[in-house]
C-alpha cells in the first residue's frame, strides 16, 4: 500500500492564447504521464478560496498508477496569490510558462473575446487596445518575477512559442527533460496538428454559448465534466459544422505599430529577467 503524500509533478502556469492547449494535449499523450491530468483546473487562482485541498487532489482520480501528474491553468501566471499557493502545496513542482509575441497574443485574445461573447464583434481592435487592461497579459515579466520570488529559476521552464515552433521535437524534449520523464524522445503521431485555433463562425452565438458553458463549468469546479465533453468530440463536431471556412481577420498595420512600441520596454524587461531574447519579437 502506497502512503506517499499526494503531489503533482508539473504545473503549466500560462500565459493564455500562447499555445498552451496544444502543448498540454501533446504532453499528456506521453505514456509516462497520466491521461487523467486536467487543463484549466484554476484551483490556485479562482477556486482556492472555495475548495479545500482534498477537492484538488480528487480531480486526479484515485490510486497511484506511477504516472506523472500535472495540470495546466493559464489563470495562474497573472494571479497575485498563485505563486505562494503553489509553493505551499508543491514546492518541488516543475513549472512551465508559455509566452508568445505579445502583439500577436493581444490580437489572438481579441478574437477569443469575441468568441466568448465578452466583447461585441463590432468593437474594432484599435478600440480594444485603448484599454490597457487588455494589454496587461503580455507584460510577462511583471508576473514571472512573482514566481521567481517563490521558486528557484531552474524550476521554471519558460517556453517562447515562436522558438518552440521552429523545432517542435526539440521543444518537446526540453519539456520532458524538465518534468522528468525517462523517454524524452517520445512524440505523439499527431504532435504537429494545432488545436484551439482562431476561426470564423457562421453562427457566432452558438460559439459564444459553447465557450461560456465551458467557462461557467470550469469556474465552478466541474473541469472533469468539461474534459469528458471535449474528449467525446461533441464540441469538435459542432465547431466543424459551424465553421464559416473564412479566414479570421488580420491585425491592422497601425495597431501593430502602436503595440510594437508599447511592448518594447516590457519585452526588454522580460529578456533581462528570463535571460532569453526572442528574435521573433523584434
Amino acid at each position: 500500500m502506497n502512503n506517499a503524500p499526494f503531489k503533482v509533478d508539473f504545473i503549466g502556469i500560462g500565459s493564455g492564447k500562447c499555445g498552451s492547449t496544444w502543448i498540454y494535449e501533446n504532453i499528456v499523450k506521453h505514456p509516462e504521464i497520466s491521461s487523467k491530468n486536467l487543463k484549466e483546473l484554476n484551483y490556485f487562482s479562482d477556486l482556492y478560496p472555495e475548495h479545500k485541498f482534498d477537492w484538488y487532489e480528487s480531480q486526479f482520480g484515485t490510486g497511484d498508477d506511477g504516472l506523472l501528474k500535472g495540470e495546466f491553468s493559464v489563470t495562474y501566471l497573472a494571479h497575485p496569490e498563485a505563486p505562494a499557493r503553489i509553493k505551499k502545496h508543491f514546492p518541488d513542482a516543475r513549472l512551465i510558462a508559455i509566452v508568445r509575441n505579445p502583439v500577436k497574443r493581444a490580437f489572438s485574445n481579441y478574437l477569443h473575446s469575441i468568441r466568448k461573447g465578452d466583447i461585441s464583434p463590432s468593437l474594432s481592435f484599435s478600440e480594444y487596445i485603448k484599454d490597457e487592461d487588455n494589454l496587461a497579459p503580455g507584460r510577462y515579466h511583471e508576473y514571472l518575477k512573482n514566481f521567481y520570488a517563490e521558486f528557484p529559476k531552474e524550476q521554471i521552464l519558460v517556453i517562447v512559442l515562436e522558438d518552440f515552433l521552429k523545432d517542435i521535437p526539440a521543444g518537446m524534449r526540453q519539456i520532458y527533460q524538465h518534468i522528468g520523464v525517462k523517454n524524452v524522445d517520445y512524440l505523439p503521431a499527431d504532435y504537429h496538428v494545432p488545436s484551439n485555433e482562431a476561426k470564423n463562425y457562421r453562427f457566432l452565438l452558438l460559439e459564444n454559448v459553447l465557450v461560456q458553458s465551458y467557462r461557467w463549468l470550469s469556474r465552478r469546479g466541474h473541469t472533469r465534466f468539461v474534459k469528458w465533453v471535449v474528449d467525446s468530440g461533441i464540441a469538435k463536431v459542432l465547431r466543424r459544422v459551424n465553421d464559416s471556412k473564412e479566414r479570421p481577420p488580420s491585425i491592422d498595420a497601425e495597431s501593430r505599430e502602436q503595440l510594437v512600441e508599447y511592448f518594447e520596454t516590457h519585452n526588454k524587461e522580460f529578456e533581462r529577467l528570463v535571460g532569453v531574447k526572442p528574435k521573433a519579437w523584434s
